[in-house]
């Protein structure tokens, strides 16, 4: 095992190597496989510089969502009532398997309800785990538990928040993504009974953080001059963090600065108004624009003691893990436009689809799903490429729509796991290279994959 991590780290390159050679790669695709000029002087006609440029800033609204997602996630987090009531529960466990558990639990937990508050809560609590550890001498190898954390995306990218099934559960939805011969046959809507909140699929996703959480236990090093420690910098702004604000507010600046007024009635309408229409609407009537919401008045709320400036420092540094989004996400936008507009994406599910039964679509569907999900890591964005042929293909061939889209589902959140997209916030947060974690990660994910294969086959069979 230390020599396959060795290997691992030796010759795993950063993540924004990762993403531009996958922009080459899917370039070269699309064009031996569609045979689309690399370039075209005529501006209506499709060409893969056409097609990438075209469509580099997509994702622009996409990477100012998860910016604040990650902003206001963290300031919540980091707000001093959160920071007690993590750094309570941090000091729960005794040793390291209980510090795993702990970790990957909450994250898995949580991020079944909203992947969002998953990944911000196990990062707050996955610093204090560690911050403790290393105060106690508690021997814990921070990439360890990093990826323990970040391999509980599965319940959270497959669970209530997924973009495919809150899409097919929106009546109307799937008919506008069908060709119109197909509309007629398209269900309305496909309700979560039938996809994430079926009883079976629950259990598979808590035998997948079973799964991750063992692999996470028995691959941590035993040798004790192997195992890292966290970050100066990050323990010092643990640590520091506990101790007693003192916020001035002698001038008059100061005391706008500091204001408690306008912290609690504008944060207060704003969370009360949330609070009701998560009331109203319940956990699946949230989207990112509601959840953003939701966060950034909640942490203008735990924060109004200490007022505004104290607050907007939080947001400040939230950001700071942000950059990866920036860079990164107006490639895979590019490559997003590679796949629909010259045609590969079509071009790659006709070959999948023909090699398909309606006994075998559904792991077809799921790995798929997986191997799509590595060029665009977006659920959103690619289930829009992929519903104009995955419901179709399930109409011709009588599947289960339902075990289709839980197939989607699944294929996401294990291949997310290997690839930078959504690690970024773990990575930056903990000062770590994404070559440290995903060592960790891939026997996890070859393990769950042919768990999920089976699942969909007995589901398949046993109808």
């Amino acid at each position: 095992m230390d020599r396959y991590l060795a290997w691992f780290i030796k010759w795993m390159p950063e993540s924004f190597i990762i993403c531009l050679f996958l922009t080459v790669l899917v370039a070269l695709l699309a064009f031996f496989l569609t045979d689309t000029p690399v370039w075209d002087p005529d501006p209506e006609a499709t060409s893969l510089v056409g097609a990438w440029v075209g469509a580099f800033w997509n994702l622009l609204a996409f990477t100012m969502q998860m910016t604040v997602l990650v902003a206001t996630g963290s300031a919540v987090a980091s707000s001093p009532p959160a920071k007690r009531m993590l750094s309570r529960v941090a000091r729960l466990p005794r040793n390291r398997t209980q510090a795993i558990v702990l970790a990957a639990g909450t994250a898995g937990l949580l991020g079944f309800v909203h992947w969002g508050l998953g990944m911000m809560a196990a990062i707050v609590l996955g610093k204090e785990i560690l911050a403790h550890a290393r105060t106690k001498g508690m021997p814990i190898h921070p990439p360890v538990l990093v990826a323990a954390m970040f391999m509980s995306f599965i319940p959270s990218s497959s669970g209530l928040s997924g973009a495919a099934v809150l899409y097919s559960a929106t009546p109307g939805y799937l008919k506008d993504l069908v060709p119109e011969d197909y509309q007629a046959a398209t269900p309305e809507a496909v309700p979560m009974t039938e996809t994430v909140l079926r009883w079976d699929f629950v259990a598979l996703l808590f035998i997948c953080m079973v799964i991750t959480m063992s692999f996470a236990i028995f691959m941590h090093p035993k040798d004790p001059a192997k195992m890292g420690v966290l970050d100066d910098a990050v323990y010092e702004e643990v640590t520091t963090a506990s101790e007693k604000l003192d916020i001035p507010r002698g001038t008059p600046a100061e005391k706008a600065n500091g204001s408690r007024f306008f912290m609690y009635l504008l944060g207060g309408i704003g969370l009360a108004y949330s609070l009701w229409n998560l009331y109203a609407q319940g956990v699946t009537g949230l989207n990112l624009n509601s959840f953003n919401f939701l966060f950034l008045t909640l942490g203008i709320v735990l924060c109004a003691n200490y007022g505004p400036e104290y607050y907007a420092s939080l947001i400040r540094e939230g950001i700071g893990g942000t950059w990866g989004f920036i860079l990164q996400f107006p490639f895979y936008a590019g490559i997003f436009g590679l796949i629909s507009t010259t045609g590969l994406g079509v071009v790659i599910s006709n070959f999948f689809t023909s090699i398909s039964t309606a006994n075998t679509w559904p792991v077809i569907a799921f790995l798929y799903s997986g191997i799509l999900n590595i060029a665009v890591p977006s659920g959103g964005s690619k289930f829009i490429i992929e519903a104009p042929y995955i419901v179709p293909t399930t109409l011709d061939l009588g599947a289960d729509m339902g075990l289709v889209l839980q197939a989607y589902q699944m294929g996401d959140g294990i291949t997310n796991l290997l690839i930078p997209f959504f690690a970024l916030p773990y990575l930056a947060n903990f000062k770590l290279k994404f070559s440290e974690v995903v060592g960790y990660t891939v026997p996890a994910v070859i393990t769950t994959m042919v768990v999920t294969a089976v699942y969909l086959f007995i589901r398949t069979f046993a109808g």
